[in-house]
């Protein structure tokens, strides 16, 4: 009888050391994060022109042109537009439309008309598809602001 329970107490207990090692690899494994540091959600500008500045962790971040895996990612910037879905390729070449791409951790907007302005920034795999599940951080601000 004291054989089986010595058994059993070793089974449990390295069963219970197996379920510990496995959520400490999912914990190290967790996503990449995103947040916008600047400007402050709110935030008002007199000018027609903000920097908007981020950091992410969890991510390889490099230039589009430069990656050569999936996980090599970039950031896209929509601004005062949010028309993008996991899975689906952001596309290229929309500045003029309010869509930017770039491996910095800032990016200036020029030009901004008065009013209420958002920017959502989305970290994206090479191939410009936004990561799963979507890593974003939004911020909204005003210019012209007196």
């Amino acid at each position: 009888m004291e054989s089986r329970k010595r058994r059993f107490i070793v089974v449990a207990g390295v069963g219970g050391l197996v379920l510990a090692l496995a959520g400490l690899s999912a914990w190290g494994q967790a996503g990449p994060t995103l947040k916008i540091t600047s400007p402050k959600n709110g935030e008002k500008f007199g000018g027609d022109t903000v920097t908007i500045k981020y950091e992410s962790t969890g991510a390889k971040i490099v230039k589009a042109a430069d990656a050569k895996v999936k996980e090599e990612a970039h950031f896209h910037l929509f601004l005062d537009r949010a028309d993008f879905r996991p899975g689906v390729e952001i596309p290229r070449d929309m500045e003029k439309e309010g869509i930017y791409h770039t491996a910095a951790t800032s990016f200036e907007l020029k030009g901004l008309k008065p009013g209420a302005h958002k920017v959502i920034v989305v970290l994206s795999y090479n191939n410009h598809v936004p990561w799963e599940p979507l890593v974003t951080a939004t911020v909204t601000f005003t210019t012209g602001a007196k």
